[in-house]
C-alpha cells in the first residue's frame, strides 16, 4: 500500500474511504495511459473509439441517435458533437436525419470505421487482458461486482 502514501493516506488510520477513491482514480489514470498508447497507433483516442463501439454495436444498421450515444458515454454534449464531428471529417461515421423527424440526428458506423475497429480489437483485448492481470481471476471477478453495486448505489442516490 506504498503507493498511496505520496496522497497522504495512512492505513494505520482506516482511512479506506480515500484509499478506495485515490486508488480508483490512480488506476484509471494507469488504465487510460495504457490504453491511450495501444490506441494512438490507429489515429483513435478512447473517447474516439469508445464512441465509435457504441454506434456500431448499439447503432448498427439503422443507427443511434446522438442523444443515445451521450446517455453511453460520460461526455457533455458539446465534446460529443466535437467528437462525432471529427469522425465524420475522417470518415469513420456518417450523421443523417430520422426520417419523419428532422430534429434527431442519427449516427452510424462506416466501412472505414467499422473495419478500423475490426482491426483494433484484437490487440485492444490483449491490451486489457494485460492491463489486469495482476488480478486473479477471482479477484477480478469480485472487483467487478464490487464496482457494479457501488455504481448502482451511486446511481440511485442522484
Amino acid at each position: 500500500m506504498e503507493q498511496f502514501k505520496r496522497f497522504g493516506i495512512d492505513f494505520d488510520k482506516d482511512e479506506f474511504v480515500e484509499t478506495s477513491i485515490y486508488g480508483i482514480v490512480s488506476v484509471y489514470s494507469l488504465i487510460e495511459k495504457q490504453i491511450e498508447n495501444y490506441l494512438k497507433q490507429y489515429n483513435l483516442s478512447s473517447s474516439k473509439f469508445n464512441m465509435m463501439m457504441i454506434i456500431k454495436h448499439h447503432g448498427g444498421e439503422k443507427g443511434i441517435s446522438q442523444i443515445d450515444i451521450g446517455k453511453r458515454l460520460i461526455v457533455t454534449a458539446s465534446n460529443m458533437t466535437k467528437q462525432l464531428d471529427k469522425l465524420i471529417a475522417e470518415g469513420m461515421v456518417e450523421r443523417f436525419a430520422l426520417k419523419g423527424d428532422r430534429r434527431v440526428n442519427l449516427i452510424k458506423i462506416t466501412k472505414q470505421g467499422s473495419d478500423l475497429l475490426d482491426k483494433v480489437w484484437p490487440g485492444y483485448t490483449v491490451t486489457i487482458k494485460k492491463i489486469s492481470s495482476p488480478l486473479s481471476t477471482q479477484e477480478r471477478k469480485a472487483l467487478s461486482q464490487n464496482l457494479a453495486k457501488w455504481f448502482e448505489g451511486l446511481e440511485n442516490s442522484k
